[in-house]
């Protein structure tokens, strides 16, 4: 080979050299985003700072990835400037032909969206499932936090498992010991100023958070871990670790058998009422006591020789209650949370709807609890509109209720004289933690007639269940105009609602 054609070689060599060593450092260095798997074996992948970048199976794309059915080019990410805040965000395009879904839905073909820390990403079906993060706000949430992790350094964000008025539930799998949370992801919310009064309620936040993951009892579900990820500059997630239940609600058990025995309903509310004894001896108000909130960790039988530890189904060993769900006003905002409460308000507390404005006291647990014991031994609650006139609030406010014929003939009269000394109108007249435990109905052998509390401590007779004076215990026949709707009906409701909608 002559000497100008080995120079020539080498001058064409020389460019291709400089350009793949500029490659490998602006990925190294000049990182934007990051894309990190939710598989347990899978890669993290990193997104370079570019104008124009291209993520897919081909070998000239930026980004790598592999699957059968990943397009050679699967989606485009274009780099935007802001001019205020000097910000850089990329927005993505889908330009593949077997989908690319952003936060579990599809994007559609030709299709774009600007990208948010937090963002799942998912590559048709083979592709797999990534968690898009900022390099920026990873960054930023170190310095601000001294360093902190983020969720996404201890945990693999798996399916979702619910959703409600202000987060999703998802599961998670904790990188260390490979175990199964659950992780309550709220709604972004804008952060704070940097005045002293932000940072005090920040300070006051972190403290509440202490006391929250310090609560330690068999029937609340335990808090584990408390993560912020910024959004961008001015919103964040929050990121909240739960020990993950395997056995579903109350709520469902009681659908599945429109009601609940009565010695299975008094082995649940002394797990319930034991856990709401803790929670109001560390000063914490749940407000929110529902069967959607009491969760259920069953140990199935061995053998069907092995002996049940309570009043079990044929096939459950144990039952354990847990209580979830505590302390969520502290994430979303006081006013928020009340709002929310006061939108469905079958077991809320007339206190909390009359929106007094002095403090609430535990006694709003009770009141719920009330409503809870009612709706596990008849099947639907004792305030709705199906009972009206008059309507559901007012119903709560006046304490108007009764315990209707025939769904509650075969019910003694300890229980419902129970339930009446919760369902008061009056917080100072209602039953605490202690006054329930300690009723008749949980003692090993239920009272003779002669027994039970005197006139004096029951209500009048005309007051139909409201609370300002006790009153006899209130045993009435449905009027012809009305119904009740138990969950079952409503849950089977809101399903064909839902499918035709």
């Amino acid at each position: 080979m002559s000497l100008v054609r080995k120079r020539k070689l080498s001058e064409e060599e020389t460019p291709n050299k400089k350009q793949a060593q500029a490659t490998t450092t602006t990925t190294s260095t000049h990182i934007i985003a990051r894309l990190y798997t939710t598989k347990e074996t899978g890669s993290n992948l990193d997104i370079p700072r570019k104008p124009v970048i291209y993520i897919g199976r081909s070998s000239s794309c930026d980004v790598r990835i592999d699957g059968i059915d990943v397009s050679s080019k699967h989606c485009k990410l274009n780099l935007i400037q802001t001019t205020d805040t000097g910000n850089a965000y990329l927005s993505i395009t889908d330009v593949s032909s077997n989908g690319l879904k952003i936060n579990d839905e599809y994007l559609g073909k030709g299709s774009s969206s600007i990208l948010k820390t937090g963002d799942v990403v998912t590559f048709a079906k083979t592709g797999g499932r990534f968690i898009f993060r900022y390099v920026k706000d990873e960054k930023e949430k170190k310095k601000k936090e001294g360093g902190a992790k983020s969720f996404f350094d201890d945990y693999i964000l798996g399916r979702q498992l619910g959703s409600g008025h202000y987060a999703v539930v998802k599961e998670a799998k904790d990188k260390k010991t490979g175990g199964t949370v659950a992780v309550k992801i709220f709604h972004p919310n804008k952060t704070g100023s940097t005045s002293s009064s932000s940072r005090t309620e920040e300070m006051k936040l972190k403290q509440e958070m202490e006391l929250l993951l310090s609560i330690n009892h068999p029937n609340i579900v335990k808090f584990v871990g408390h993560y912020i990820e910024p959004i961008n500059d001015h919103s964040v997630n929050t990121y909240l670790v739960l020990e993950k239940m395997n056995s579903g609600e109350l709520f469902q058990r009681i659908i599945n058998k429109s009601k609940l025995r009565v010695d299975e309903t008094k082995a649940f509310f002394r797990q319930i009422l034991s856990g709401l004894q803790y929670l109001h001896e560390h000063d914490i108000i749940h407000r929110d006591i529902k069967p959607e909130n009491i969760l259920l960790d069953i140990t199935p039988k061995t053998d069907k020789f092995q002996k049940s530890t309570g009043p079990w189904d044929d096939n459950e060993y144990d039952v354990r209650v847990k209580i979830a769900d505590f302390g969520l006003a502290k994430f979303i905002g006081e006013l928020k949370f009340t709002n929310t409460l006061c939108g469905t308000p079958a077991y809320v507390a007339p206190e909390i709807l009359k929106n007094d404005s002095r403090k609430y006291t535990t006694k709003v647990d009770l009141w719920s609890s009330g409503v809870l014991l009612y709706v596990c031994l008849c099947g639907f609650p004792p305030f709705s509109d199906e009972l009206g006139p008059p309507n559901m609030r007012e119903q709560i406010l006046q304490g108007q209720y009764a315990f209707y014929s025939p769904y509650w003939d075969e019910i003694s009269d300890v229980v419902l004289d129970l339930i009446s000394n919760l369902l008061v109108v009056n917080p100072s007249e209602r039953f605490n933690v202690e006054q329930t435990l300690n009723h008749f109905w949980f003692n090993e052998k239920e009272p003779e007639k002669d027994e039970l509390p005197s006139e004096d401590s029951q209500f009048a007779e005309d007051s139909y269940g409201s609370s300002s004076q006790p009153s006899q215990l209130k045993r009435l026949m449905l009027r012809s105009n009305t119904q009740p709707m138990t969950l079952k009906e409503q849950y089977v409701s809101s399903l064909h609602v839902a499918t035709s909608s």
